[in-house]
């Protein structure tokens, strides 16, 4: 029979012991690591919406002193806190001039300010983009350039995104009522308010003819969708020129 030494024992011991603690360590490395990178994709969305609010805040700057052209603003793509693009098939009109175009991958082109759209009885400015394609409405709220100039006769037409985040972009536009002021300014600084007269909700594919249905006098139309998350139908908010 052969009898280790004490010493043996003990030395194995203590080579078990270091062993569990690597063990240990690694493992609450690990746990740290899941955690932080948990942390950082459950904080994705608040941060990227703090950097698309700073974006809009610095383009609402520039167009109010007189830069229309918008350049070198990094705008993140809206993941995940709208219902929809606005399909350009689906509005039937030209929602942004030739010159202006771009595909989704191409960035290079500068988005163009056209003023911006203040509505006091939900706490809302945005910046207004010339222009309702996808890039436009990263920025803030759209024109569609087929429609009446601000303070023209016709219908001016504004398109908006109906983020799920409260108060976002046109979240809240379901809660105008007859009366409230939306006031357009222009670039140069020439301001023009309506005054709702009333909301329908219809189908998408109704939009175009809705759209154009609305051409007599001095109008605003605000559309976006609803319900919110969802997206099924268009909401739209009508409104005339205060003379």
């Amino acid at each position: 029979t052969c009898i280790l030494p004490r010493g043996s024992d003990k030395r194995k011991g203590q080579a078990s012991m270091k062993m569990n603690r690597g063990i240990l360590a690694l493992a609450i490395l690990l746990i740290m690591l899941a955690m932080i990178t948990g942390g950082l994709f459950l904080l994705r969305p608040a941060i990227l919406d703090l950097k698309r609010e700073q974006s809009e805040d610095a383009i609402i700057t520039m167009i109010e002193d007189g830069q229309t052209t918008i350049a070198d603003v990094d705008i993140p793509e809206i993941e995940g806190e709208e219902t929809e693009f606005f399909d350009e098939d689906e509005v039937g009109f030209q929602t942004e001039t030739p010159t202006e175009s771009a595909d989704d991958g191409e960035e290079a082109a500068p988005l163009i300010g056209y003023g911006t759209v203040s509505i006091p009885d939900i706490d809302l400015k945005m910046a207004l983009m010339h222009g309702a394609d996808r890039r436009s409405l990263r920025g803030g709220a759209g024109w569609l350039p087929s429609s009446a100039e601000m303070g023209a006769a016709g219908n001016c037409v504004v398109f908006g995104h109906r983020m799920k985040k409260y108060g976002r972009h046109f979240n809240r536009l379901d809660e105008l009522k007859p009366g409230a002021a939306v006031t357009l300014t222009g670039a140069d600084g020439s301001a023009f308010t309506y005054v709702v007269t009333g909301t329908e909700i219809i189908l998408p594919e109704e939009l175009m003819d809705t759209l154009s249905a609305h051409t007599e006098g001095f109008n605003l139309t605000l559309v976006t969708c609803t319900p919110t998350g969802v997206g099924s139908h268009r909401l739209l908010v009508y409104a005339a020129l205060q003379q």
